[in-house]
């Protein structure tokens, strides 16, 4: 037997052991430093079962000689044996799991998310003859939520109790549903754990409670929950942490959309902070602040690209009302807060910012301010004039209901 797989396995066998669920989770990854050695090694797999059988016992035996055979195939780029071996691996280790205690949750972390690694690998090598159908992610997640089961389901005692796995998990799942635009499984999740006598979140590492707060921000954007969306997502930003700019920076993706439709614009100072945002909203905002709705519009015909990859376009685009809205209250302004204004003045005011638009389409824009609640009063088509309420004529953008 080489030297390190006899290394390799004497130390699997005293970290099982001992239960150290942290240097036997290393011990499992695909991506350890340890992973080189044994590829070095030259491993032949017709002897992994058998040496694994004869070193450690079971259900460790059949463990390590998965992972030895996963690290094999994947090496040699043939994921869907590696995917296959990595998937005996994570089943095995849930068989086991009912004798298990906390500690083997970094464990249960590692197998479970190299699965989904190795399942996204399989399916991009067959994308095209699958018809673009991401299948092995889709069977990788039916295995993961047993994971999520045996966790969410732990009656041990609260001090060892795997219930402590349940929002790593959580994260795991959703990120899988959001890839396979299956974010209607979600709500099976939340479900089960509304339904569950748990820990508090608070009692939770901070690197699970900012991604469960992160996608169910973005489950609530899409449900157009805007308020509920805001508080997760921005919950979610203040704990992340600032060296994990690119998890920051993705919380913004859909926070600054959401504070965007209440009329609140991102500072500069954060702005400058995270230059990939800044290059997406910083002319936005500006344009909004200013209420210049040309400005506004070719600023969003920029981002457009990105917008829509994120999936916020549609929520940015409604922006634009409020734009529209500051152009409009700098109307009402400089005519001395008048109640009585006349239409041409806010025509005047459209073509100043670079819109050509006749009379018609002016009355209809301030229609449509009124009709959404920017602009308290009415039109009189007659004498073109908007008539407007003595109190609180452009109410705060943040009580208006979106």
């Amino acid at each position: 037997m080489p030297a390190s797989l006899n290394y390799y396995l004497t130390k699997f066998h005293n970290l099982a052991r001992n239960s150290n669920g942290k240097q036997l989770a290393r011990q499992l990854s695909l991506e350890d430093k340890h992973t080189q050695s044994l590829l070095n090694q030259h491993i032949s797999l017709d002897q992994v079962d058998e040496l694994c059988r004869n070193r450690l016992e079971s259900p460790w035996d059949e463990i390590a000689a998965c992972h030895l055979k996963a690290l094999v195939y994947n090496d040699e780029d043939l994921h869907l044996q590696a995917y296959d071996a990595q998937k005996d691996l994570v089943q095995f280790f849930q068989r086991a799991m009912s004798g298990l205690t906390r500690w083997c949750l970094p464990v249960l972390y590692v197998i479970n998310n190299d699965l989904r690694i190795l399942a996204t690998k399989v399916d991009n090598d067959t994308l095209e003859t699958n018809e673009g159908k991401r299948k092995k992610l889709e069977e990788a997640a039916n295995i993961i939520s047993k994971s999520f089961t045996y966790c969410i389901t732990d009656r041990s005692v609260t001090k060892t109790s795997k219930k402590f796995g349940t929002y790593f998990m959580i994260g795991l799942l959703f990120r899988i549903y959001f890839k396979l635009k299956q974010q209607n499984l979600c709500k099976n999740i939340l479900r089960a754990l509304k339904a569950t006598d748990m820990p508090s979140i608070e009692d939770f590492p901070k690197s699970d409670r900012v991604t469960f707060r992160y996608y169910l921000g973005r489950l609530y954007f899409l449900g157009e929950d805007y308020a509920k969306a805001e508080n997760e997502l921005d919950l979610a930003f203040r704990e992340c942490m600032k060296s994990q700019r690119k998890n920051k920076e993705l919380i913004l993706q859909t926070l600054l959309p959401v504070r965007l439709i209440r009329g609140v614009l991102p500072s500069r100072a954060l702005l400058e902070q995270y230059p990939k945002t800044n290059q997406v909203y910083g002319d936005i905002a500006k344009a909004i602040k200013c209420g210049n709705v040309k400005a506004f519009n070719e600023a969003l015909v920029r981002s457009e690209t990105t917008l829509i990859r994120q999936g916020t376009y549609f929520a940015v685009e409604k922006a634009q009302s409020i734009a529209m809205r500051q152009l409009f209250r700098k109307v009402y302004q400089v005519m001395g807060n008048s109640s009585r204004l006349a239409i041409p003045k806010f025509k005047a005011a459209l073509e100043l910012v670079g819109l050509e638009v006749d009379m018609e389409e002016t009355e209809w824009m301030l229609a449509n301010m009124i009709y959404k609640g920017y602009i308290k009063g009415y039109l009189s088509h007659e004498k073109l004039f908007l008539v407007l309420s003595k109190g609180d004529p452009f109410p705060n953008i943040s009580s208006i209901s979106q």
